[in-house]
This record gives structure tokens, C-alpha cells and sequence, in this order.
């Protein structure tokens, strides 16, 4: 059975992607562990921006089974990445979160082919 790991990310992000009205904040996105590796940091990042953003997992770890969702995302294009448990990075480019509710499912054959 899947875990499921919610967090109230809204502050973490309007201080990671800037301040936001409320209508802005319309999309979320899961992350689905579904490989054998815990992922030890989950960033966003604006397309626009050379940096990441803070840790959306802060001091937790996403464990294989696991998934997290991330509520309030204020409407945009960004780039996530993932830090595994090796420090591998896994970065999915320019996802449109606006209006949307995506599911990003990482297995391990995704890990393999989005290394950096």
C-alpha cells in the first residue's frame, strides 16, 4: 500500500518562488517513489530562475512506496529535481503547473535515463 506524505508547502513555496495572491496558487504536484532508491531533497524552480528552491522535503526523506503532494503552487512553469539517497539528481524540465494537478511517478528506469 502506498503512503501518502502531505505538506503544507505554502509558505515554503511563496518564500521560494516569490509572493503569490491566493488565485495564483491553483496547481499541486504528487511525486510518486516507485523506485528502490529514497529521495533525499525535491526542489522547484521557476523557469526563469538559475537556482533552485528550497528543500520541499525538508528534514524528511521519501522512501520507496511513498509519495508526496505539493498543495498551492502558484500558477507557472518550472523545472523540479530530485536528489536520491546516492546524491543522483533527476531533473524534469519545464513542467506547466497552471490550473493542473500533475503526477510525476519515478521508478527506476526513470532515475536511469534522467541522470545528470
Amino acid at each position: 500500500m502506498t503512503a501518502m506524505k502531505t505538506f503544507a508547502l505554502a509558505s515554503v513555496l511563496a518564500l521560494s518562488l516569490g509572493a503569490c495572491s491566493d488565485e495564483d496558487a491553483d496547481s499541486s504536484l504528487v511525486i510518486s517513489n516507485e523506485s528502490s532508491y529514497s529521495f533525499i531533497e525535491i526542489n522547484l524552480s521557476p523557469i526563469d530562475h538559475v537556482a533552485w528552491g528550497a528543500d520541499l522535503l525538508g528534514t524528511d526523506i521519501l522512501i520507496p512506496g511513498e509519495q508526496v503532494e505539493m498543495a498551492n503552487i502558484p500558477c507557472g512553469t518550472y523545472d523540479i529535481r530530485i536528489i536520491d539517497e546516492d546524491n543522483d539528481m533527476c531533473v524534469l524540465d519545464t513542467v506547466d503547473l497552471c490550473l493542473d494537478n500533475a503526477v510525476w511517478r519515478i521508478d527506476n528506469a526513470e532515475l536511469a535515463s534522467c541522470q545528470l
